[in-house]
């Protein structure tokens, strides 16, 4: 088992690291968005006469010479975060993977190769394939005899451009999402985050969203935050139950107690942890096998390091049949662990009894701590 420490790094400093990343991004869209603006025009020029208008690209009109400038750096915004998003999601990568478990770290790559590659492949699919079909059948279902027909060019582009904006918002917010949970900022039952980030999502896409997409705003906010939540929300379930703890000491004195009681199920045999038992302060995790699951070895050893625990409690045995790398590990943070042996206590089938055995247990703790 590698040591803890040799990857322990403050929460501080990964914001710190997190918030360098997105502020150095956004200048390089700002600065590219400059460069893609040279050559803008020529690319929506191009694109309007791939466009099958036929005989009615003749009657493309622009009401206003603002609207053309508008939709001019409207593209050339969303072809400079296309551009940024591959180097984007390596930084991520080479942030996020050294706290990640195996599978986090799978799921993690997936999303991010998804977003650095799908998505602007899928981008280019929607503006060369797909809207083209859509103004054939929009022109299709239009064709009046006798009535010749004017298009609006600046509003072809704002349609392209707002469905291109709700699956780039979509895609940033699935990412920002995930961060938040893999970093302990988002958990089951703490939706405070979770409900903020989503809110902003949809405030961007209602207030941002072109005119033509007036009557169908809200629905499409709704429907974007509702698929980005779905997505975040498949990342694996944190080796502990969470991914955060709020811990303080539990006894004042020269050297502080900092206690984590362990809910381990020992595979389904031990009783669990009654539900609010355990007092503020002191850290919850839970795990299935503590025994026989490296991944919760680690996880706990980590959790260790990071918090600086001093004393370990685990529900289900007396703490004997911990793997010696474990003991180990526990033993180079100045851990010391014990356990409470509900596995075999006929009496630990009580709520009431094994509040009263996790109470006597914080005591005892902090009692010998002070002598």
């Amino acid at each position: 088992m590698e040591h803890p420490n040799a990857l322990r790094v403050e929460f501080n400093h990964h914001l710190s690291e997190l918030y360098s990343i997105f502020r150095q991004t956004l200048l390089m869209i700002l600065g590219l968005s400059i460069l893609w603006a040279l050559i803008s025009d020529s690319l929506m020029v191009s694109w309007l006469e791939n466009l099958p208008l036929g005989k009615s690209s003749t009657n493309l009109t622009i009401y206003s010479p603002f609207d053309w400038i508008e939709m001019k750096w409207a593209i050339s915004i969303l072809l400079s975060t296309l551009t940024v998003m591959p180097l984007l999601s390596i930084r991520l990568q080479r942030f996020a993977s050294p706290g990640l478990f195996p599978n986090e770290r799978t799921w993690f790559n997936l999303v991010l190769i998804f977003c650095s590659l799908f998505l602007p492949v899928l981008i280019i699919l929607l503006w060369w394939i797909g809207f083209p079909v859509l103004v054939d059948v929009a022109l299709a279902a239009d064709e009046l005899e006798g009535v010749v027909s004017r298009y609006d060019a600046a509003s072809i582009f704002s349609l392209a451009i707002g469905i291109s904006w709700i699956v780039v918002c979509v895609i940033l917010a699935t990412i920002t999402l995930s961060l938040a949970r893999l970093l302990g900022m988002v958990e089951d039952g703490r939706t405070k985050l979770r409900n903020r980030f989503l809110a902003i999502l949809g405030g961007i896409l209602i207030l941002t969203l072109p005119s033509e997409f007036e009557g169908l705003r809200i629905l499409l906010a709704l429907v974007a935050m509702a698929f980005a939540d779905r997505i975040s929300s498949s990342l694996p379930t944190a080796p502990l139950g969470r991914r955060n703890f709020s811990i303080s000491d539990i006894s004042i004195g020269i050297d502080p107690v900092r206690l984590a009681i362990v809910d381990c199920g020992c595979e389904g045999v031990c009783p669990g942890v009654p539900i609010d038992s355990i007092p503020n302060g002191i850290a919850s995790p839970t795990c299935e096998a503590l025994c026989l699951n490296l991944r919760e070895q680690v996880a706990l050893a980590d959790l260790v390091s990071q918090h600086k625990i001093t004393n370990l409690v685990v529900t289900g045995c007396d703490s004997t049949p911990f793997p010696e790398q474990f003991k180990s590990s526990l033993n180079s943070l100045d851990c010391k662990f014990s356990g409470l042996g509900w596995l075999d206590e006929p009496r630990a089938q009580s709520d009431e009894w094994k509040t009263s055995s996790l109470a006597h247990s914080t005591q005892l703790v902090g009692n010998t701590a002070l002598d």
